[in-house]
């Protein structure tokens, strides 16, 4: 597959995705063809396919969630999709069928390439980068991100396969004015073999001197793991990452529009939220727990998505004795709708779960057999992603 369109090229501004999900890693552990010294210890991963495909088909407004993106002002209008999976994956889009081609060195440089052609027709342009995959750092700042024919001539594993984000970034910097939302969702864990072979020169996917200087006006970028740390995903779901970002762009997270009355999903919401909502994921996963690194940058924050409707909050209402959670229950009363009908629950054991819009509330957790005290919070601001009320003793 080449290039997903939706729009005619003439038509500007819109918005232009990149999406990267390498699983089925040729010549790492687990993979087809597997080689001795060049796979660091990585194995092939099922998580990542499954990340990029959802991403994709959200983009598309075709996902079974129902989780669309919209922005009028600049709508989506072509879509590279590279997959590297056990089994093909396609889309449906305007009516035609499309394969997901294999994320293999060429094949993202080549879409990589088409991408910024689109992105830099127009300033007011907004471009989409996703990645999930193996990535590794060795003794600089640099991310290396591993595509599909990593280690494919085993005398020079980095020859071809792996290619220099972080630099990628910084030159598209110096390049393209438009807004960028750029989200990684890899490892950046240390590996003494990268450290060893950075004086080899493992390039970026752009190559603009750094003499130039930068022209971007806006960039929202979210490293999907913390500096030295791992990232996880599980083998039947997406990654904790991609789930994280599903439920911000499913309403979770949102800033109001100064000049309207919309909410908008822009680089201000999303590094507000994916760190929350990402520690929401981890709570559910269990495990060891992952941390991301949103980078706000530039003067101007042009919105990823505009929402329908309120931002939706995630409420968790704890009676912290626990012998005394299925003695009670709670009612929330929005103060701002008043017409709405109360929030109501509880008289279970467990943390008290519902979904609240984005408003005050006054809260109240009673007990009609007087297991507990009467407890109320009068005025309180419920905002997004979560709101969690522990109610004492």
């Amino acid at each position: 597959m080449t290039q997903i369109r939706l729009l005619p090229a003439a038509q500007a501004p819109a918005t232009h995705a990149l999406i990267i999900g390498v699983g089925y890693y040729r010549y790492l552990l687990g993979g087809p063809e597997q080689k001795k010294r060049v796979h660091l210890g990585l194995p092939v991963l099922e998580s990542p396919p499954r990340s990029a495909e959802r991403f994709a088909k959200v983009l598309l407004g075709i996902d079974a969630s129902g989780i669309t993106v919209s922005n009028p002002a600049a709508p989506l209008a072509t879509l590279e999709v590279l997959i590297s999976s056990r089994t093909p994956v396609t889309f449906t889009a305007n009516g035609q069928n499309h394969v997901a081609e294999p994320a293999s060195s060429a094949a993202v440089g080549d879409g990589f390439d088409r991408w910024l052609a689109e992105v830099e027709s127009s300033p007011d342009n907004v471009g989409i980068v996703y990645f999930c995959g193996h990535g590794v750092m060795g003794n600089g700042p640099q991310q290396f991100l591993l595509l599909e024919d990593h280690g494919k001539a085993t005398n020079r594993p980095f020859e071809t396969g792996s290619f220099d984000f972080t630099s990628t970034l910084r030159a598209l910097w110096r390049r393209v004015p438009a807004q960028l939302y750029v989200f990684i969702d890899a490892c950046r864990t240390y590996d003494a073999q990268v450290a060893g072979r950075i004086g080899q020169g493992i390039g970026p996917f752009l190559d603009e001197t750094g003499s130039t200087r930068n022209v971007n006006l806006g960039t929202t970028w979210i490293e999907g793991s913390g500096d030295g740390q791992p990232s996880f995903g599980d083998s039947a779901d997406v990654s904790r990452f991609m789930e994280a970002l599903l439920r911000a762009l499913g309403g979770y997270c949102g800033v109001k529009d100064s000049a309207s009355d919309s909410w908008l999903i822009n680089g201000e919401a999303l590094s507000q939220a994916m760190p929350k909502l990402l520690a929401q994921v981890n709570t559910e996963r269990k495990g060891e727990v992952q941390s991301c690194s949103p980078h706000p940058s530039g003067p101007r924050d042009r919105p990823l998505h505009v929402l329908p409707g309120t931002p939706k909050v995630r409420v968790e209402i704890v009676v912290l004795t626990e012998k005394h959670q299925s003695l009670g229950g709670f009612t929330m009363n929005d103060l701002v709708r008043h017409n709405d009908p109360p929030l109501v629950g509880g008289s279970t054991r467990g943390e008290w779960l519902t979904e609240a819009k984005r408003s005050y509330y006054r809260v109240k957790v009673q007990s009609p057999t007087n297991a507990f005290a009467d407890f109320e919070r009068p005025f309180e601001p419920v905002e997004p992603p979560g709101y969690r009320l522990e109610v004492p003793r």
